[in-house]
C-alpha cells in the first residue's frame, strides 16, 4: 500500500527545521568573533582560547551516534525537543553565569551536547516524512538554514557587542529563540516513532559499503569546509591584509552563495541522480578550496569564495544526506536516526582534525597557504569514494512511474 503524505504538515516540518538550523548555527558562530575578547578578559593563551571551540565540537561530535540510537529507540521528536531545550539552556547559562574560564567551558560544552542531537533528529525525521522523490530538495531547503545561521552569527555578534560592550550579550540574545524553538517542535511535530521491526545492530550499518563510502566522502568534503571557515578569517587578516570585521564578511560570502545553489542542485539530484552531481561538485569544490590559499588579489578571493559557496560543502550536503536516506529507506528504515547520526559524526570529525592539522602546517611553514592546498587535495579524495557508491534515484524514478501505471 502506497504511503500517503500530508503536504501541509511536510511544509511545516521543513520550515521548522530550516529555522532550527539557522538558530543552532548562529548560536555556534556567534562565539567566533568573541574569542579574542574572551581571551583578553580571562587572560587566556592561544591554546586555552582554542579549547573553548574544541569543547563545543568534542561534545557535539560525541553526541551524534548516541542521539541517533536514542531517537530510533525512543522516538526522534522526544530526543529533539529535550536536547534542543538543553542547547538553549547552555546558551542562557553562558550569557548569565560564565564568570570564569572553567564555567565558560562547561556551558559551551553543554550547548554542544544539546546541539549534537539536532542533525540526526531533524534529518531522521525529514527522511521518514517527505516523499522519496523530494528528499534532495527538502534537505536542501533545511540546509539553507545552516547558511543563514552561519552568516547571522558572524555578522550579528560584533554589533551586539559594540552596542552593549559585553561579550555575553550575543549568547543571551540567541538563547531566547533557541529555547522558544524547542517549544515550537513540541507543538508542530507529530510524535515520531521508529518503524516496527527488529532493531538493526550498529555493526550492520558499519558493514554497509554504500553508507561507509558516503561517510568517508563527507569527511573529505567537510575537511575543506572547516579549513576555510575556521582558519579563513585569520588567513584573510594576516596574509591578505583584511580587518577583523571584513574578514568575517568574506567568510560569510560562502554561506550566502550556497543558498540558491543548494536549492537548485538538491532538486536536480532528485531528478538526475545523486552520483552524477557528486562527481561534478566535489572536484570543483577541491579546486576552490585550493584556490582560496593561492589567489592574491581581493577581487579574485571574492570570486573564489563565491564559487566555493556554489559547489562546496553547503551545496553538496543535501545530496549526501539524501543519498544516505535513500539507501537506509531501502534496506534498514528502522535505523534511519542511527545511520544519519553516523553520517554526521563522520563529517564532523573533520571539525576536530582540520583546524589542528592546519595550525600545525602553519607552525611548520609560517603560512596558512599549505593548509588550503591540503584541504583541496582531501576534498578531491572524496570524489574517489563517491565513485564507488551505488546510485539510487534511477531506481526510485522507475518505481514512481510504475505506481502511476498501476493507478491508471
Amino acid at each position: 500500500m502506497e504511503k500517503e503524505f500530508d503536504r501541509s504538515y511536510i511544509y511545516r516540518v521543513i520550515a521548522a527545521f530550516c529555522i532550527g538550523w539557522a538558530i543552532i548555527y548562529a548560536d555556534r558562530t556567534c562565539l567566533y568573533p568573541m574569542l579574542k575578547i574572551i581571551g583578553e578578559e580571562f587572560k587566556l593563551t592561544g591554546a586555552q582560547t582554542g579549547a573553548i571551540t574544541s569543547a563545543y565540537f568534542l561534545c557535539y561530535v560525541a553526541m551524534q551516534i548516541p542521539a541517533g540510537m536514542w531517537g530510533d529507540r525512543y522516538g526522534l521528536k522526544r530526543i529533539l525537543v529535550f536536547m534542543y531545550l538543553l542547547a538553549g539552556i547552555g546558551m542562557l547559562l553562558t550569557g548569565l553565569m560564565a564568570s570564569s574560564y572553567l564555567t565558560l567551558l562547561v556551558f559551551v560544552a553543554l550547548h554542544g551536547i544539546g546541539a549534537g542531537a539536532y542533525y540526526p533528529a531533524a534529518y531522521g525525521t525529514t527522511l521518514n516524512t517527505v516523499p522519496p522523490e523530494t528528499k534532495g530538495l527538502s534537505t536542501a531547503i533545511i540546509n539553507s538554514g545552516m547558511s543563514l545561521g552561519l552568516a547571522l552569527g558572524l555578522i550579528s555578534a560584533g554589533p551586539i557587542y559594540n552596542y552593549t560592550h559585553n561579550w555575553r550579550m550575543p549568547f543571551l540574545v540567541l538563547a531566547v529563540p533557541t529555547i522558544l524553538m524547542a517549544l515550537v517542535y513540541q507543538l508542530v511535530l507529530k510524535d515520531i516513532r521508529p518503524p516496527k521491526g527488529e532493531q538493526v545492530p550498529f555493526s550492520e550499518i558499519l558493514k554497509d559499503k554504500n553508507l561507509m563510502l558516503i561517510n568517508c566522502a563527507i569527511f573529505c568534503s567537510l575537511y575543506g569546509f572547516w579549513t576555510v571557515v575556521t582558519w579563513g578569517p585569520t588567513f584573510f587578516q594576516t596574509e591578505r591584509g583584511l580587518t577583523l570585521t571584513i574578514s568575517g564578511l568574506y567568510t560569510a560570502i560562502v554561506a550566502v552563495a550556497a543558498i540558491p545553489a543548494a536549492l537548485t542542485i538538491g532538486r536536480s539530484s532528485d531528478r538526475y541522480g545523486r552520483k552524477k552531481l557528486s562527481l561534478i561538485l566535489l572536484p570543483l569544490a577541491a579546486v576552490t578550496v585550493f584556490a582560496t590559499g593561492y589567489v592574491k588579489s581581493l577581487t579574485a578571493l571574492i570570486i573564489v569564495l563565491i564559487c566555493y559557496g556554489l559547489v562546496g560543502k553547503l551545496t553538496w550536503d543535501p545530496i549526501a544526506v539524501s543519498w544516505v536516506g535513500d539507501h537506509v529507506s531501502a534496506t534498514k528504515p528502522q535505523a534511519m536516526g542511527t545511520a544519519v547520526s553516523l553520517f554526521n559524526f563522520s563529517g564532523m570529525l573533520s571539525s576536530i582534525v582540520a583546524p589542528i592539522i592546519s595550525g600545525w602546517l602553519k607552525d611548520i611553514t609560517g603560512s596558512l597557504q599549505t593548509s588550503f592546498y591540503l584541504g583541496g587535495v582531501i576534498v578531491l579524495l572524496g570524489t574517489l569514494f563517491v565513485a564507488f557508491v551505488d546510485e539510487t534515484v534511477k531506481v526510485k524514478v522507475e518505481k514512481i512511474q510504475q505506481r502511476k501505471l498501476n493507478k491508471t
